[in-house]
């Protein structure tokens, strides 16, 4: 038994991996394009961009999306993330969401790994 549990351990680490982090190019679905990072491991991930802006891909919309986080998840916020910071002239609903930092980010993903070993699924 205590064989079977280091196993599935040792097993559990090598899925474990970091997102590959190096600088790339994304596409928004009417053709823009932006250099970013993906970023976090399984329990979190995001993309950002070089001025720290934290993003989520949006399915609906097929757009990157600014980030917001909500119910211990990251979620796209359904507001197009706009290159070269013209997020300042967007309308007010978009201005007011909020840029996520590092520490917001480390929190929740210590909150999703404590859900996540606790069997709770999101």
């Amino acid at each position: 038994m205590k064989y079977l549990l280091i196993l599935s351990l040792i097993i559990t680490s090598l899925f474990s991996a970091p997102a590959y982090n190096a600088l790339r190019t994304f596409k928004q679905a009417d053709g823009t394009e932006f250099k970013a990072r993906a970023q976090g491991n399984h329990h979190l991930n995001w993309i950002e961009d070089e001025n720290g802006e934290i993003l989520k891909y949006n399915a609906k919309t097929k757009n990157y999306d600014y980030a917001v986080i909500k119910d211990t998840q990251l979620k796209a916020s359904g507001y197009k993330y706009q290159t070269q910071n013209l997020k300042k002239s967007a309308p007010k609903e978009q201005r007011e969401v909020q840029k996520i930092d590092k520490k917001e980010l480390g929190q929740l993903m210590k909150q999703r790994r404590s859900l996540k070993s606790k069997g709770h699924t999101h």
